[in-house]
């Protein structure tokens, strides 16, 4: 199928999805000195790519002195990737140099070089896949996973192998996937038959029984689709009460609990580290935190 084609088909799909997401931005804006002093230890950098198509993608490049592994980072719809300072700071703290393109629908490019959140769908799909070619070549033989939040919780499933067979945008270099308040259902995508088959690695989605996006996740359990249409494996899900779809911003009751199950689930399927996954596997439910596997 035609990029083209594909594109245009997905824009009536998407329109749920941007409208939503629209009405959700903002509330994590957190840039500039504020946002990269939470990452103190890392050096922090941007470097500019290029897609096929010419365009220029900026990248952000958060990495500590001796990186172990790296991280490929999408941020949310019309967001950036500084205004998610704590997770970052936990990711460069266990040794991952977090790569962040900034996505063509956020609000921090200039006009002429911004774009909707409907047609950053595939201009999004492209900056993951370049900035995993940048990966390879600055980070050269070191583990890669995928990490994304609401919107961009899409964009790294897809990097993991979903939707393969309408979205070229698998990296077949990435150990796993965590998913932060994923978008909830797409109907062209997310209800396609086998459309989940591709994801073969592991993953683990957060997610709040109060992650309301108004007129598209209406239900906080669509989110959780992400986690259950996923073939029998590795698979997580936490489900924290009272959290919203800014639970990512480190400022709800859970985000600690939580942050100690991610930084296992990352560091023993990226680092291999039998031990870490051996507590990783052993975290049960909690009073706040509801744990889901298959």
């Amino acid at each position: 199928m035609a990029l083209m084609t594909f594109t245009q088909m997905m824009s009536r799909s998407l329109l749920p999805l941007a409208c939503a997401l629209m009405a959700t931005t903002g509330a994590l804006a957190q840039t500039g000195p504020a946002a990269e002093a939470a990452v103190a230890g890392a050096t922090t950098s941007t470097t500019s790519l290029t897609a096929p198509d010419g365009r220029v993608i900026d990248v952000t490049v958060i990495a500590p002195a001796a990186p172990r592994g790296v991280i490929l980072f999408s941020h949310g719809g019309n967001s950036n990737p500084l205004n998610t300072p704590a997770l970052h700071a936990r990711l460069t703290a266990r040794g991952f140099a977090v790569i962040a393109p900034t996505h063509t629908d956020s609000l921090s490019l200039p006009a002429e070089r911004r774009t909707g959140l409907m047609a950053a769908f595939m201009t999004r799909v492209t900056d993951m896949k370049v900035a995993a070619g940048y990966a390879a070549q600055a980070f050269p033989g070191l583990p890669m996973a995928q990490v994304g939040y609401s919107y961009g919780s899409l964009t790294s499933l897809i990097g993991g192998g979903a939707f393969t067979s309408m979205v070229p945008g698998s990296n077949p270099g990435v150990k796993a996937v965590v998913m932060f308040s994923s978008p909830g259902p797409i109907a062209m995508l997310t209800g396609a038959p086998g459309a989940f088959d591709g994801v073969k690695g592991p993953t683990l989605l957060v997610t709040g029984d109060a992650d309301k996006v108004p007129g598209f996740a209406d239900d906080p359990a669509a989110h959780l689709i992400y986690f259950d249409k996923l073939p029998a494996g590795d698979h997580t899900a936490l489900i924290v009460g009272g959290a919203t779809h800014e639970f990512v911003g480190a400022k709800q009751p859970g985000w600690d609990e939580v942050a100690v199950i991610v930084d296992d689930f990352l560091v023993s399927r990226v680092f291999d580290d039998a031990a870490v996954g051996a507590r990783f596997d052993a975290a049960t439910s909690s009073a706040l935190v509801t744990v889901k596997r298959k």
